[in-house]
């Protein structure tokens, strides 16, 4: 995509120094957690590959949202190590779990 914008436009847009930017782009640094949504809202698309598991679409959606583990867990009542084996395929959430996580992070 070439919009014709420098750096200085991106980085305004996003909400990011330039410097970030210009790291991403040469670097192959990666952008912050808490910048991928304004990034995503940016392009007009999520680049990632779709979810194929629900551990993918936790991690998806915890991702998406610029979350860390601890947000998302507290979000469905859950300490971050079970989000952890369920986002890794370990364990699947059960009962009520299943229920809030369908209704925190739907497919």
């Amino acid at each position: 995509m070439d919009l014709g914008l420098l750096q200085a436009d991106v980085a305004a847009r996003i909400g990011v120094s330039e410097a970030s930017v210009w790291g991403w782009e040469s670097s192959g640094r990666e952008p912050e957690l808490r910048n991928l949504p304004t990034i995503v809202a940016f392009i007009g698309y999520d680049p990632r590959p779709a979810p194929k598991t629900l551990g993918e679409r936790l991690v998806a959606f915890r991702i998406g949202k610029g979350w860390a583990r601890p947000r998302l867990a507290a979000e469905l009542g859950v300490d971050p190590s079970t989000l952890a084996r369920w986002e890794r395929g370990e364990r699947e959430p059960t009962g009520s779990f299943l229920v809030s996580v369908s209704r925190v992070c739907p497919p």
